[in-house]
């Protein structure tokens, strides 16, 4: 009897159209222009509805003031960093307190008080207390972004938001500052509520554009399983071309365009791919456009019937991803993106293309797994969490270049290898093709040292930096790729049982890689030349974040892992992998011998407050105030830098005001998206780690990633983790090589695999 067909999916377009006309009503009903209070005048009570000038009567200003109509100035004091430059206090009745402060591009800061307590709309940072020793409510005023050439911009501030009407009184501390005229008004229920947000119509947007999309999958599932239950199942000699197509015309072109891109064989295919790319580098060196797009076009020809060509090119691009490729007079664009949303292109012209050639039963399921909707969900979060951002065109910028184009790439990712006759090779090609990258940063980072050129020279050392703008970012890049290079030189070839191509190994030749380089496989003779370069470039850059922890979390896991994949039931294991490891270990640490004398290494453990480890614990005690402050969304992407700067800095950070991350993958998750955020990155993280240790019983590749997911978590304890575009593609590569557990069985199977290989 014919299997039940599902439920009609009407029901749940419904409700996605719901969620879509709240949104439109959201956004219909939320305009609006943002009024400005009435102008400041001297009052002599501060009751609610009234807006003072500083020179009012009922402010009480302590001496060392300079007060007039346009607002209250302070005076240097004889000690400006150990006591305010002036204190001043007020009584108000009425709930809602703002102060009209002068931020700009000026070290100062002031804390606000009332009734004793700190001012519950300013930030409160454990520790962090006013000349009397108190707790109180903390703004910092420095905001260059808002500076102008007239000077610090007038902006109102709530400050307090009171229960009761009150009296209230108010004490304000203000450090530093002086010439700026810090305070210049202040306003009691005064200040009008701007437009609505705009975050909660994008929240409806994409829960119904997530529940159309569902809805879609369902009527076209309902409608492939209505044909084969009226018609029976279809033979293997079938293909599914829509009706109202030309048949014969779509078979033709599918023909043509397989016949002319099966010309070349598969060494011949990476060849020419190999030409792209250094055409397109060519042309990206000498900014001449003609160049690229020929490179480009190469590299699409190839793609359409060998993905995994154009996506390992991308992954060989990505230390180059600052700079934008010109593809037209006038006009560059940025390298990622090319490649994500070109090599989208390709999967689908693939699909459209040539996948009607394909008997049914040769064609591959696409359906994605748990960590793609997880990550797509997170995808879907930061765009919420930019709507909800106060700098939303930066957000926005973030929101495109880092979590659009890491979720496209999952996609191409999974279109890249679920299209594949063996997965194994695919999967190894595209490491190598990773690994090749890496090497070549990292030639050119030790090329510039031996010629000091484009290096920093910081604390005695001089320190590489390749094609970035900092070393800690080509340390960040080099640990998981140099990870990765040691698993598969190390352990490539070799399964739990000591197996390669299905012929049982004697012990001794179960690592043969150090046994005899001519017995090694290619990818572990590969991976070794092209990670030594990596080590040397990793310990140049003299990334404290890499060096000592990086290092060692990476080491860890792959002994770890390692003796997953070697261990054999039965016999004892060879410990001469151990042996490797250690060797590297030690290679690495001699290497740092004539170093540890310098500046950068005897000031480790320095914690003062100038010191790096100092402002690195300022950093985190402020960074866990706004994650607090900001629980369900964060400050958005790419917005850390002005909501630190301007609001949670602490007084003994002021030296390093710029920082646009909280150095903590932890604190980073938080502070971007929120504790959903955080929730969902963990959740992907876990799944995509499980995934990885199921695959290290038979594949290095699965060693590595662990290794590599280790280095980036061990660094990402001080350093950033994921928030650049080229480190969030890479650990979306990482997390997402492999298929759920039984997934890979049942697709890659020599009896699911098309005839036509590669």
């Amino acid at each position: 009897m014919p299997a039940r067909l599902p439920k009609s999916p009407s029901h749940i377009f419904i409700l996605a159209l719901l969620f879509l006309f709240g949104a439109a009503g959201w956004v219909v009903t939320s305009g609006g222009k943002t009024e400005s209070p009435a102008a400041a005048a001297a009052v002599d009570r501060l009751h609610s509805g009234t807006v003072a000038s500083m020179d009012s009567p009922v402010f009480e200003y302590k001496p060392g003031w300079q007060v007039s109509v346009e607002g209250a100035d302070t005076t240097e004091p004889a000690q400006p960093w150990m006591e305010p430059s002036g204190r001043m206090a007020f009584s108000y009745s009425g709930r809602d307190l703002a102060l009209q402060l002068a931020l700009g591009d000026y070290w100062g800061y002031i804390f606000v008080s009332v009734d004793g307590r700190p001012a519950n709309r300013l930030p409160v940072i454990r520790g962090n207390h006013d000349s009397l020793g108190r707790p109180s409510g903390y703004r910092p005023l420095f905001a260059p972004e808002k500076d102008t050439a007239a000077g610090p911009v007038p902006e109102w501030v709530v400050v307090h938001r009171a229960t009761t009407d009150g009296p209230h009184e108010v004490e304000v501390e203000v450090w530093r500052g002086w010439g700026q005229t810090v305070l210049r008004g202040a306003a009691v229920d005064s200040i009008p509520s701007g437009p609505r947000p705009q975050w909660p119509a994008i929240l409806l947007a994409l829960t119904g554009g997530w529940l159309a999309i569902t809805a879609l999958v369902m009527f076209l599932g309902t409608a492939s399983a209505a044909r084969l239950w009226a018609g029976g199942p279809s033979t293997s000699a079938d293909h599914r071309v829509p009706e109202n197509w030309d048949s014969d015309s779509v078979q033709k072109w599918a023909r043509h365009i397989s016949t002319l891109v099966h010309l070349f064989p598969w060494n011949i295919a990476v060849g020419l791919a190999a030409a792209g790319v250094a055409i397109t580098g060519t042309g990206a060196s000498s900014q001449n456009w003609l160049f690229v797009d020929a490179g480009l076009i190469l590299l699409g020809f190839i793609g359409v019937r060998r993905p995994v060509l154009w996506t390992g090119a991308l992954l060989f691009g990505l230390p180059f991803y600052l700079y934008p490729l010109p593809i037209l007079p006038g006009l560059s664009l940025n390298l990622i993106e090319i490649g994500v949303y070109g090599g989208m292109a390709l999967v689908l012209v693939r699909f459209i293309v040539l996948h009607g050639l394909l008997r049914i039963s040769e064609r591959k399921p696409f359906a994605l797994d748990t960590r793609h909707r997880l990550f797509f969900v997170l995808v879907s979060l930061a765009l919420v969490a930019t709507f909800a951002a106060e700098q939303q065109s930066v957000a926005l910028r973030e929101w495109r270049t880092l979590f659009l184009s890491a979720g496209l790439f999952a996609l191409l990712l999974h279109g890249t290898l679920s299209n594949t006759a063996d997965g194994k090779t695919d999967r190894t090609f595209l490491v190598l093709c990773w690994l090749a990258g890496g090497a070549f940063v990292a030639c050119a980072g030790l090329w510039q040292y031996v010629t000091e050129q484009n290096i920093i020279q910081a604390e005695g050392v001089n320190r590489v930096r390749a094609f970035y703008g900092s070393p800690n970012n080509l340390g960040l890049y080099l640990e998981r790729s140099a990870a990765m290079g040691l698993a598969l030189a190390f352990f490539e070839g070799w399964s739990a049982r000591g197996e390669r191509s299905g012929e049982r190994l004697p012990r001794r030749e179960r690592f043969s890689l150090l046994e005899s380089w001519r017995r090694a496989p290619f990818a572990a003779q590969s991976a070794l030349l092209l990670t030594i370069p990596q080590l040397a470039a990793l310990l140049l850059t003299f990334s404290k974040g890499a060096i000592f922890l990086g290092l060692p979390a990476l080491l860890l896991a792959l002994a770890i892992a390692g003796r997953r994949l070697l261990a054999a039931p039965g016999f004892a294991l060879r410990q001469r992998y151990v042996w490797g490891l250690a060797a590297v270990a030690a290679a690495m640490v001699l290497g740092l011998i004539p170093f540890l004398g310098t500046e950068r290494f005897r000031s480790l453990l320095d914690f003062s407050p100038e010191g790096t480890a100092g402002i690195r614990l300022s950093l985190w005690r402020s960074s866990v105030q706004m994650a607090l402050d900001h629980l369900w969304l964060g400050v958005g992407p790419d917005n850390f830098l002005y909501s630190y700067r301007s609001g949670y800095i602490l007084p003994s950070a002021w030296r390093d005001p710029s920082l646009n991350h909280p150095h903590n993958v932890v604190l980073d998750w938080w502070t971007r998206l929120g504790l959903p955020g955080l929730a969902l990155a963990a959740a992907w993280l876990a799944l995509g780690v499980r995934s990885l240790w199921k695959a290290a019983t038979t594949d290095a590749i699965a060693v590595g990633a662990l290794g590599a997911a280790a280095a980036a978590l061990g660094h990402g304890l001080i350093d950033a983790s994921y928030a650049l575009p080229d480190l969030l593609i890479v650990w979306v590569f990482l997390l997402h090589l492999f298929p759920p557990a039984g997934a890979e069985k049942s697709v890659d199977s020599p009896g699911n695999r098309p005839a036509d290989s590669r």
